[in-house]
Formats: C-alpha cells, sequence, structure tokens
C-alpha cells in the first residue's frame, strides 16, 4: 500500500509540474506574440502606417520590448522620388526599445486580448538606436522639416553645389567624430490632448529636438491615434549645433572653390530661394539671427502656437505650400534673443530641383552660372562685425517684395486685402466675412474638414473662396447654411 502511495503522489506531481510548464510556456507565448503586435502598432503610430519590418523581438527584465533590425520602406512621390539604388529607399534602425508606464503589469492588463485592440496606452516611448540611410530623408517622414537626416541640423546642405543632402560618409569626410544616431519618440495621451517629444541625435555633430501639442476629436488610447482626427496647437524646434555647422561650411567651401564666408551667403541665399518657392519670405531681425547660426552655429529654437489650430487632415498639404507658417505665432531663440518671426505671404516662385541641389537648380534658372551676387536673406555675421554697433534696418538687405501679400499657390489676380480688422486667430462670423475679403482664413463647415482659402468674395447667401490644390489652386463656393465660422490666418 504504500508503494503504491508513493506512485500515484509521484504521477500527480509529474502532471502538475507539467501542466506548470505548459502554463508557462503558454504565457510566454502570449507575451511574445503581444510584444511583436506591440511592435507593429507602436511602428504604424510613429511612422503612420507606413511600412516596416523588425527582426528578433523580446521583452527584457523590466517589461521593455526591444526589437532588432527595425526597417522602414519609403515611397516616392512626384515631388520626392525615391533615390536610386537598391537599398536607397530604406531606413534602418539597430534596435528599438518600446517602454510603457506599466512594464510588466501591461502584458498582464491585456492577457486576453491578443491583437491590442482595447489595450489603453496613455504613454509611450519609442527609442531608436544605430539609425542609418542613403536616402536622405529624415526618420519621421516630414514632421521635423528641414532637418537632416543624420547631421540633425536645419537645412544641412543648402548652398552646397553637389549635395542635396549629406551620408554618413560625408559627415565622417567633413572631419567630424561622429556617434550612432539615434531617434527618441515620447508621446503622452490624457484628456484628449497629446504631447509629443522627438530626439534626433547625432553625437559629434547636432542634435533636435521637436516639441507638439495636440487636441484630439475623442480621447482615445495612443495606439489608435492614426485612425483619430487632431489640430495642432503647438510646435516647436531646438537646434544644439555640435561642430555640424563649421564643419559643413568648411566642407562645402573647399569643394566648391570659395571661401566659408561666400559659402554662407550662398547658403543664406538658398534658403531665401526655397522660401520663395513656398511663398515665405521673412522679416530682417529673424533672418539676421539665423544667419548668425548658420555662421558660427549655436543654438538656435524657433516655434509657437498657431493662431488657428491645425487639422490633421491639412497639415501635410498647409506644410507644403507654406500657409502653416502664416498661422504660427512663432519666435526665434538665438544668442539670448527671442524674437517674434515676421513671415508675408508672397508669390511663390517654383524651383526645379528634381531632386538636387538648391543652389544649383538656382546656377541653372539663372543661365548655368552660379549666382554669386544674387540678393541674400541679410549680411552675413562677418558683414555684421565690421558695421557700426549701432543696427541699422534700411542696411539690411529684406526679401524681394512682392506687390502685395498673396497665399502660397493663389493666382496674382486675387483682390488687395484690406487692413485686417482683428489679429490673426480672431473668430470670422457671416455678416463680418464682406470685411475680409482678400484675406487668408481658415474655414470650418458642415461638411468636410476645416480648409485654408482665401476669400474671394461675398454675393447674398455664397462666399466665394480659391484653396491651394496640388499643381495649383481650385475655387470653392460656400453657402451660408453650410458655414460654421471661420478664423482669420492672415
Amino acid at each position: 500500500m504504500g508503494r503504491r502511495y508513493s506512485g500515484s503522489r509521484g504521477g500527480r506531481a509529474r502532471w502538475v509540474a507539467l501542466a506548470g510548464l505548459v502554463l508557462v510556456g503558454s504565457l510566454v507565448y502570449l507575451v511574445h506574440q503581444q510584444a511583436r503586435v506591440m511592435v507593429g502598432r507602436s511602428l504604424n503610430v510613429v511612422f503612420d502606417n507606413a511600412d516596416t519590418e523588425s527582426g528578433a523581438v523580446w521583452v527584457d527584465f523590466n517589461g521593455d520590448i526591444v526589437a532588432k533590425d527595425v526597417a522602414l520602406y519609403v515611397e516616392g512621390s512626384a515631388d520626392a522620388p525615391a533615390p536610386a539604388g537598391a537599398d536607397a529607399n530604406v531606413l534602418r534602425f539597430e534596435r528599438l526599445r518600446i517602454h510603457t508606464q506599466d512594464g510588466w503589469m501591461f502584458f498582464a492588463r491585456n492577457l486576453l486580448d491578443r491583437r491590442l485592440d482595447t489595450a489603453d496606452v496613455g504613454e509611450l516611448q519609442l527609442t531608436f538606436d544605430g539609425f542609418d540611410t542613403d536616402s536622405g530623408l529624415e526618420p519621421t517622414l516630414g514632421t521635423l522639416g528641414p532637418i537632416g537626416a543624420l547631421s540633425a541640423s536645419p537645412f544641412e546642405s543648402e548652398g552646397c553645389m553637389a549635395h542635396a543632402k549629406f551620408t554618413r560618409e560625408d559627415l565622417a569626410q567633413m572631419g567630424l567624430d561622429l556617434e550612432p544616431t539615434s531617434l527618441q519618440i515620447a508621446l503622452h495621451e490624457a484628456d484628449s490632448r497629446v504631447d509629443t517629444r522627438i530626439v534626433l541625435n547625432t553625437p559629434g555633430s547636432s542634435r533636435l529636438q521637436f516639441d507638439r501639442q495636440e487636441t484630439l476629436a475623442k480621447e482615445t488610447s495612443l495606439l489608435q491615434l492614426p485612425e483619430t482626427a487632431s489640430s495642432t496647437v503647438s510646435e516647436r524646434w531646438d537646434v544644439s549645433d555640435r561642430g555640424f555647422v563649421a564643419a559643413r561650411n568648411a566642407f562645402c567651401a573647399k569643394q566648391d572653390g570659395v571661401d566659408p564666408h561666400a559659402f554662407v551667403a550662398r547658403h543664406l541665399a538658398a534658403v531665401q530661394r526655397l522660401l520663395e518657392a513656398r511663398g515665405l519670405a521673412v522679416d530682417p531681425a529673424t533672418a539676421m539671427d539665423y544667419a548668425d547660426f548658420a555662421e558660427k552655429g549655436g543654438q538656435i529654437a524657433f516655434g509657437g502656437a498657431y493662431t488657428a489650430p491645425l487639422h490633421s487632415t491639412e497639415r501635410a498639404a498647409a506644410r507644403k505650400n507654406g500657409s502653416a507658417m502664416l498661422r504660427l505665432a512663432a519666435k526665434l531663440e538665438h544668442g539670448g534673443r527671442n524674437t517674434p518671426i515676421q513671415w508675408r505671404g508672397t508669390q511663390p516662385r517654383p524651383l526645379e530641383a528634381l531632386g538636387g541641389a538648391t543652389f544649383a537648380a538656382m546656377a541653372k534658372e539663372n543661365g548655368g552660372i552660379a549666382p554669386s551676387s544674387a540678393p541674400v536673406l541679410v549680411p552675413t555675421a562677418i558683414d555684421a562685425s565690421v558695421e557700426s554697433e549701432a543696427t541699422d534696418v534700411a542696411n539690411i538687405a529684406p526679401a524681394p517684395a512682392a506687390a502685395a501679400p498673396e497665399h502660397p499657390q493663389y493666382a496674382s489676380s486675387l483682390p488687395a486685402a484690406p487692413q485686417a480688422q482683428m489679429a490673426p486667430g480672431g473668430r470670422i462670423d457671416w455678416e463680418e466675412l464682406p470685411r475680409y475679403e482678400g484675406h487668408i482664413l481658415q474655414l470650418i463647415t458642415m461638411h468636410g474638414p476645416p480648409r485654408t482659402a482665401t476669400l474671394l468674395s461675398v454675393d447674398g447667401g455664397v462666399a466665394l473662396v480659391r484653396a491651394p490644390m496640388e499643381g495649383g489652386h481650385a475655387d470653392f463656393r460656400i453657402s451660408r447654411e453650410a458655414f460654421v465660422k471661420a478664423t482669420l490666418i492672415q
């Protein structure tokens, strides 16, 4: 009897152990599956559902999810064709770490939600290490604006005759002692508001920090962000130069056979020409501060609040045609100064860059001659240092003025805008619209998303507006019945 009891007990123990192993194995499998889903969902959030893939995925001791060999595939467009080469349109990261506010508790709470369809994620931090690409595209695919993909510096190659972008090899040839490039994206959602911070950092070159604040159409999990409409309230870019500016100036000056002073003038002329292509001009004080940064480097920050929030459906177009800047009550911070930026809309001057260097395109439109005598934004800091200490605005060469302020991509036949009756961002009711003919407004109607357009006329119960479209503009009629409100942009 004793032996039979012992055998029964031993058999039960083996079954319990086996059941425990199955349970642990099942839990490990479920956690691993959720970790892979979390990688995919998180990449969709930060890259706006772009095509991505990753290698091995695991969960470390503190509950962070780690993925190796992350790839982001970029498709070309009419404006930005995909670069030539088998791997040129791929952005690669050696490693991704995803941190949630709950660690292991995240998996415990969502154990039965294999696809994380109902997971409530209010904080998310993605850290990408070892970023590299030959495409020249910065890794947020446009969110960071004119920031170099690997240099992490604004307008990185403008003014160089032979470079539209810089690769890691180019940066090394400049003599920069580079460390691997990292990208960190942190999101926080609460009360239908999302705060986003993006840091692109190449130690030995430059560091860029971007901050955005958005309001959501409804409170939601961050994993549902790509499917949720939002309005951008404010944006800010903060650049810390770590040696790139001086190295770039010397590198391009030597390659193009000019001195660094002449290259800085070329850089400023190229930046000005890019602004003109989008129908934008900037005030001399702001241009002077940027010129000082373009020559000496250091710290520079730019940003502010939008006078009319930038809806997610119009954000890409508004950035492309320049109207977003006209709605941004921005300041430029540099050298201890905090200068309000006075943007001005002008008639856009298209530039046939065709994916190449801006300055080379400028030379082509100048008959094949480098426009060394072309007007630049302002005198460079070298020029300024030999002038009188008293600021003489009359001696600063501003961007060429248009005959009348016009919205980017709007025809020159628009009515001249009268003096605005209120500051940008003010609300305009239907009865007040006739006073704002010729002004740029954000229009809210009962049908469709917000639209930025120039008010052409108001006749009885119909308003005629002109909005930028791909390749030109289109005129729309808005009835009084469909009209909700308008906000003054410019």
